[in-house]
C-alpha cells in the first residue's frame, strides 16, 4: 500500500518543521534570568488597573507554576519579544512566576509520561498546537479541570461553547482562553505589485479571492527553473482542506466523527491534486525534507515564494524573527484568509484553541487557575486587549491594514471554526491522516484522492474504533 510506505518518511519530516523551538532534554530552568522586555508605563498602568481590579483574587499558597513545553512561555526569545498582558497581570496580581520545564517536540509526550508517572509533574501544559485532547485524558496525563474552572461565570461563559468540544467522561479537560485562527495565506506586497499580480487583500475585499483565483496565481508564479514556487511551509493542505467547513476528524458528542468519504473533503484534495500536478509547491522531497532555507517565510521577501500558509504566530513576533517574510514596518507583509471554494456558503476559518491542561497529578492547580484566569482578563478587558493591539503596530511595526484584516480574520474564526481533531486522537491516527491530507500535494509521491481513500479508510475506522472503544471503557 503506497500511503502506508510514506507514513514514517512523512512522520519524520514534520517532526523536523515542527521542532521550532527545540530544546535539550527535560529539565527545569529559571526563564527570570532571562532577557525581559517590559510594558510601557501606560500599559503598566491597565495592568495595574485590571489587577485591582480583581476583588476576589484566588488564594494561592505556591505563586511559581511550572510550564512543560519545547518552547518557553516567557518572553525569553529574543531581547526584543514583549512580554504579554495575560504574563504582566500574573505578575502584578499574584506575584506569579512561570517556571519552564524544558522539552524537545519529538519527546514531548513521552517525557511527559514518565514525569507523570515519577510523580514529578508539571503543573500545566499547552493545547494550542490541537494534539492533546482526547488522547492525553485517555492516557491519564492530563486532568479535569471543573473544581477550578467555571465555565458559567462571566469570566468563561463565552469559551463554553468551545470548551464543551473537549469534554471527556462528562468533564471538561480543557481551558479554552480564546478561539484561534490556525493559518493564514501570508504574502509579500512588494513581490505581489512588482510582478502585476492582484493584492489578495483587495480581492478579498471585492469578494474575489477564493481557491480559484489562488491557484491561478500559484499557477502563473511558478517557474522551477528560476527557483520560484508559489506555496511553501507545512501547513497549507491542512488549512485549503479545513477551509471547507469540514475538519477530516471532529469530535461530537465524546464520539470521534470521520469525515474520510465527505464529498467537501474530495473537492478540496481534487482541487490541490490539480494544483500539485503544476508543482507549485516547493519541492521538500529534494531537500533533506525541508522548508527553503530551512527557516519559516523564507522567499516571501527575496520574491522566491508567492503564499505562506502558516498561524499567526510566524508574524506575531519581533522584527528579528519576521525577517524572512519582509519588512513588516515598511508594509511589505500581508495577508487573508485562507481561501475557500468559489461557491461556498460562508467563509469557513481553519481554527484551534489557545487553551491549557492541567497535568496528572500538578501540585499547583489552584496557581495555574489563576494563571487561566488572567489570560482570560486579558482577552475580555478592551484597554488590556488594545495593548497587544499597540505591541504589533508600535514594536513590530504592524500597519493599520494588518491590524484590520487581523481583527476580521478572529471575528470570523469565532463565528465559523473548523476545528481539526486527528492530531489528539492517537499517534497512529495523526501519522495516517496526514498522510492522507497531503496525499495530492506529495511532491515526492502525489496520489489522487480516489486512491488515497481506498488505501487508507479500513486502517483509519480500526484505529478510530480503537480510541472510541477506549473512551467508552
Amino acid at each position: 500500500m503506497k500511503a502506508f510506505k510514506r507514513i514514517i518518511a512523512g512522520a519524520v519530516a514534520i517532526t523536523s518543521a515542527m521542532s521550532i523551538a527545540a530544546c535539550g532534554n527535560s529539565s527545569s530552568s529559571d526563564s527570570s534570568s532571562m532577557p525581559e522586555k517590559e510594558l510601557k508605563e501606560d500599559q503598566q498602568a491597565v495592568v495595574q488597573r485590571l489587577a485591582d481590579s480583581i476583588t476576589e483574587p484566588r488564594k494561592l499558597d505556591n505563586t511559581t507554576i511550572k510550564w512543560f513545553s519545547h518552547w518557553d512561555i516567557n518572553p525569553t526569545e529574543s531581547a526584543d519579544k514583549d512580554i504579554g498582558v495575560d504574563l504582566a497581570l500574573f505578575k502584578t496580581k499574584y506575584d506569579g512566576k512561570i517556571d519552564w520545564v524544558q522539552t524537545i517536540w519529538e519527546n514531548y509526550f513521552d517525557d511527559l509520561a514518565k514525569l507523570v508517572m515519577s510523580n514529578d509533574s508539571p503543573d500545566f501544559i499547552g493545547a494550542d498546537d490541537m494534539n492533546v485532547f482526547p488522547k492525553c485524558a485517555i492516557k491519564e496525563m492530563i486532568e479535569p479541570m471543573d473544581d477550578y474552572i467555571d465555565y458559567s461565570t462571566p469570566l468563561w461563559s463565552d469559551m463554553k461553547t468551545a470548551a464543551d468540544k473537549f469534554i471527556f467522561d462528562g468533564k471538561h479537560y480543557v481551558g479554552v482562553v480564546r478561539v484561534d485562527p490556525s493559518y493564514i495565506w501570508v504574502y509579500n506586497k512588494k513581490v505581489i505589485n512588482d510582478i502585476g499580480m492582484d493584492d489578495p487583500a483587495e480581492l478579498w475585499k471585492e469578494g474575489k479571492w477564493n481557491w480559484d483565483t489562488m491557484s491561478e496565481m500559484c499557477i502563473e508564479f511558478t517557474n522551477a527553473e528560476e527557483d520560484k514556487y508559489a506555496l511553501d511551509g507545512w501547513y497549507y493542505e491542512n488549512a485549503l482542506l479545513e477551509s471547507t467547513g469540514m475538519p477530516l476528524i471532529d469530535m461530537k458528542d465524546g464520539e470521534i466523527v470521520n469525515n474520510l468519504k465527505a464529498p467537501e473533503l474530495a473537492k478540496a484534495e481534487d482541487m490541490m491534486y490539480e494544483l500539485q500536478k503544476n508543482q507549485v509547491v516547493y519541492p521538500k522531497d529534494q531537500h533533506d525534507w525541508k522548508v527553503r532555507g530551512d527557516v519559516f517565510g523564507t522567499g516571501l521577501a527575496s520574491g522566491l515564494t508567492l503564499f505562506y500558509p502558516i498561524g499567526f504566530w510566524g508574524i506575531e513576533n519581533a522584527p528579528s524573527s519576521t525577517e524572512p517574510y519582509g519588512n513588516i514596518a515598511d508594509g511589505e507583509v500581508m495577508f487573508v484568509p485562507v481561501p475557500c471554494a468559489k461557491d461556498t456558503d460562508k467563509q469557513y476559518i481553519p481554527s484551534r484553541i489557545h487553551a491549557f491542561c492541567f497535568a496528572k497529578g500538578c501540585k499547583n492547580p489552584e496557581g495555574v487557575a489563576a494563571w487561566l484566569d488572567c489570560t482570560r482578563y486579558a482577552e475580555i478587558d478592551e484597554a488590556a486587549h488594545q495593548i497587544s493591539l499597540d505591541q504589533l503596530a508600535e514594536d513590530y511595526g504592524w500597519t493599520p491594514e494588518m491590524l484590520d484584516m487581523r481583527d476580521e480574520i478572529y471575528k470570523m474564526a469565532a463565528e465559523a471554526p473548523v476545528f481539526e481533531f486527528a492530531q489528539g486522537i492517537s499517534t497512529d491516527v495523526s501519522n495516517l491522516t496526514d498522510n492522507i491530507i497531503k496525499g495530492t500535494m506529495n511532491p515526492a509521491a502525489t496520489n489522487t484522492w480516489t486512491e488515497l481513500v481506498e488505501e487508507n479508510q479500513n486502517a483509519l475506522e480500526y484505529y478510530i474504533k480503537k480510541e472510541q472503544d477506549s473512551i467508552k471503557k
